[in-house]
């Protein structure tokens, strides 16, 4: 049928139209608008019509062309020849109920063509009820709206499929666990929510390159997804963090899949030219045992994972209470250091480092401390040890760099013997270049140069997966005068590598060394191996924790460079520090 047929031209009949309207084959032009209504809507639906058993008994060419079947193929044909697998059951009798009743159904329905792929129609089915009011037949108008349908499940797979790995994403994640658990629901099944990293992620991406980092994202992500199943959903929720959401499983069954998947992950892969192992660590939390929500639940499971972490990684650990416990404890800590700096309660309180070879120059360390209102005076391995959050950390170091500068021009006035003032840095401190411009920006804005201090750091730095990052700020201070000392020496991981490499110009060697120096052969070893060597090296040694006269002389005997301790004098506050020098005993004269 031609569809947009001149008015002054009848347009040609298919043999269907024929049949349907016999006395259009002899009419010209439209006997009736009715008639024009009809050929109007034949030439633009797909039109099929049916008895009431499904027999079809009429199609137009347009329902041939999309079905891919003949009109001798489907007169006759029932219509479930057509049924593409897609709707459920109940789908199918809700329909037929209503039109059944001499209702009209309308809706959309996916249909299977001859070769077997599918297609979408928009469907209107309006019964024919005879003059007894029995319905008799069913006439069906479709349109083909195929290309809507590939956009929008194109558009669910965008939002719901991460692009890199294929499998489900984060929204995804939260759309199922809504499913199984919706807030409504009375006496829900157990479910079991488990979180998993892959352990030393970033130092893969960082060693082999972001490529090969997105190419082991996609294995484990084909490891785990081998896992699924309608009681397993697996997903990306984004970087190296996966998830397995596990239903219709008790505890057993969990840790057995869990362990699966663990020993899945630990298989060796392929890293750029190499073979390597790697591993993930698992937290498990379980609903309703563990949380009464969805967001009690994921927190749950990321508490476990985070213990898993703590314990060594490649393993899974159980959520306990203890870990909620301890992770309100910390939260309630952050809060209330957070509280302290705006308040306040922050103050750096000073001790002096008395060198052998000219008492009357003394250098000081700023330490720390927090006047707590319920706990008075408080040193920072009260608070800092299980601080973890590395902005509140940088806010801590920024305020003692800041309070060191205030201070040091107080001393300064005061006429305080002022060698050096020593402040500590931790990995924090260097995430960005904002310590270390503020540190030039004080030293302009006071006039006090780079030189009258000095940096303190752990061995942890050695450890920090930023270490190449630090040792570049480091060597900028470094090369502006600043002193660089290695604190607690002898408790970490730093070695002899370390001490050539970095530019190290103090080493301070831990106070658990010297407390038992004159009583323990091991300790004096240790301390007078550390003093051979750095002397050595160039390199001047403080040690900390001095508190006796003969630890003094023991320690002078070793060519020790700096005392440190008590002995000395405790860390006191600034306005305290005149009256703390004058009362230091005098240096043993040799």
């Amino acid at each position: 049928m031609v569809a947009n047929a001149p008015h002054d031209q009848q347009p040609a009949l298919t043999v269907e139209e024929q049949d349907l309207h016999p006395q259009r084959a002899s009419l010209s032009p439209f006997p009736s608008e009715m008639e024009f209504i009809r050929y109007a809507l034949d030439s633009a639906a797909i039109v099929a019509m049916t008895d009431v058993r499904g027999t079809i008994t009429f199609v137009n060419s347009k329902f041939c062309e999309i079905s891919g079947y003949s009109r001798d193929e489907l007169i006759g044909a029932n219509h479930r020849i057509l049924n593409s697998g897609i709707h459920s059951t109940d789908f199918f009798r809700s329909m037929y109920r209503r039109i059944a009743g001499g209702e009209v159904w309308h809706g959309e329905i996916c249909n299977r063509r001859k070769d077997g792929s599918h297609y979408w129609v928009d469907t209107t089915i309006v019964p024919h009820v005879n003059i007894n009011g029995k319905v008799d037949s069913y006439t069906a108008i479709r349109f083909d709206i195929s290309s809507r349908h590939a956009a929008e499940e194109l558009l669910r797979r965008i939002v719901s499929v991460d692009s890199l790995t294929g499998i489900p994403n984060r929204r995804s994640f939260q759309e199922y666990l809504e499913s199984v658990l919706p807030p409504e629901r009375d006496n829900p099944g157990q479910v079991h929510l488990a979180l998993l990293d892959v352990d030393t992620f970033k130092e893969i991406n960082d060693t082999f390159g972001h490529d090969v980092g997105d190419t082991l994202l996609k294995l484990v992500s084909e490891r785990l997804s081998a896992l699924s199943s309608p009681d397993v959903f697996v997903a990306r929720l984004g970087g190296d963090e996966f998830c397995l959401v596990m239903t219709n499983m008790d505890r057993t069954g969990v840790n057995d899949l869990v362990q699966t998947a663990l020993a899945h992950l630990r298989e060796p892969v392929p890293l750029g030219s190499v073979i390597r192992r790697y591993s993930a660590s698992i937290g498990v939390a379980s609903f309703p045992e563990h949380a009464g929500s969805l967001d009690e639940l994921f927190k749950a499971a990321d508490m476990a994972l985070y213990h898993s972490k703590a314990l060594g990684r490649d393993q899974a650990q159980f959520f306990i209470p203890r870990l909620r416990e301890i992770a309100e404890r910390k939260s309630e800590l952050l809060h209330a250091v957070e509280v302290g700096l705006d308040r306040g309660q922050f103050h750096l309180y000073y001790q002096p480092i008395v060198p052998i070879s000219s008492p009357g120059t003394l250098s000081f360390e700023g330490l720390l401390r927090w006047n707590h209102p319920d706990r008075n005076l408080i040193t920072p391995a009260a608070f800092l040890t299980d601080m973890d959050d590395p902005g509140l950390q940088a806010a801590i170091g920024m305020f003692v760099v800041e309070q060191a500068f205030r201070d040091m021009r107080i001393m300064l006035d005061q006429n305080v013997p002022l060698r050096r003032l020593a402040i500590n840095i931790t990995n924090a401190d260097f995430r960005s270049d904002a310590f270390v411009d503020r540190f030039f920006e004080l030293s302009r804005e006071t006039g006090i140069p780079p030189s009258k201090f000095c940096i303190e750091v752990t061995e942890g730095v050695f450890l920090g997966r930023d270490f190449q990052h630090l040792a570049g700020r480091l060597s900028q201070l470094h090369a502006a005068g600043v002193e660089i000392a290695l604190d607690d020496f002898g408790t970490g991981f730093a070695s002899l590598t370390h001490l050539r490499r970095m530019p190290i110009d103090r080493i301070k060697i831990d106070r658990s060394f010297i407390s038992n120096i004159t009583n323990s052969i091991e300790d004096l070893a240790i301390v007078r191996g550390v003093i051979d060597i750095a002397h050595s090296m160039g390199k001047v040694v403080t040690a900390e924790g001095v508190e006796t006269r003969a630890q003094v002389e023991l320690l002078h005997s070793l060519r020790c460079d700096y005392y440190q301790g008590w002995y000395f004098s405790k860390a006191t506050p600034i306005d305290g520090l005149r009256d703390a020098v004058r009362n230091m005993p005098p240096l043993i004269a040799w």
